[in-house]
């Protein structure tokens, strides 16, 4: 059996996951998925806190409560895909991209009962997260603008720049989408085959320069 110095990063994670209060918390999980089809998440910080749980919808989670509950320190975070496979999305890599968990973020799938693990390079980070934090804050602003005011003209106006920024957002957020898939899969094209090729396809595990996806299996 290796020594723990002898395992790899990615193994560690898969380990890190059977700790008695993550493991309790992400059974949880699997349990409150099953029984309403919908996403369920958590984080573990890194104080070493395990947050609560969360539920989103059937296909979209939004994290903000547990990310502020660790004070946007996160070790790990770990949502669910009812009825789905246990691989990231395209959305979630950009996700954990903006996020930026110190170990890494991991996905539970419903139809497999397995976990998967993945996380994005500094490289890629270090080059989007500035420019996603850019943009998201732009959009907060002229809200904030577009609510304090009650000049017809100006909010006309903001909404245009609205319009503007989150093209510049999606634009962003296809162009790393689509660099990180093409990173695993060479053969895809674009993020918008992703989904159905990994569902009628054998999923990519392992280390592919900008990102790394562990399968973890049953725990």
């Amino acid at each position: 059996m290796l020594s723990t110095n002898e395992l790899s990063y990615e193994q560690e994670v898969c380990n890190i996951l059977k700790k008695t209060a993550i493991n309790q918390r992400l059974e949880e999980l699997k349990e409150g998925t099953k029984a309403t089809g919908q996403e369920h998440a958590f984080n573990v910080c890194s104080d070493g806190s395990v947050t609560k749980l969360i539920k989103g919808t059937n296909n979209s989670i939004d994290m903000s409560e547990v990310n502020n509950e660790c004070n946007h320190q996160i070790d790990l975070g770990i949502h669910s895909h009812p009825q789905s496979i246990a691989y990231p999305s395209s959305d979630d890599f950009v996700e954990e991209l903006q996020r930026q968990p110190k170990i890494a973020d991991c996905v539970y799938g419903e139809e497999d009962d397995k976990i998967t693990c993945y996380m994005t390079s500094d490289e890629l980070r270090n080059k989007y997260k500035p420019l996603l934090d850019d943009t998201i804050n732009k959009v907060n602003e002229i809200i904030t603008k577009y609510n304090n005011t009650n000049n017809i003209k100006e909010k006309i106006k903001l909404i245009g720049e609205h319009i503007d920024v989150m093209k510049r957002y999606i634009h962003l957020t296809t162009e790393i989408k689509n660099n990180i898939i093409k990173d695993i899969y060479p053969n895809i094209n674009s993020y918008v085959d992703y989904a159905n090729y990994i569902l009628n396809s054998n999923p990519k595990f392992g280390n592919f320069g900008d990102v790394w996806v562990k399968d973890c299996g049953k725990i």
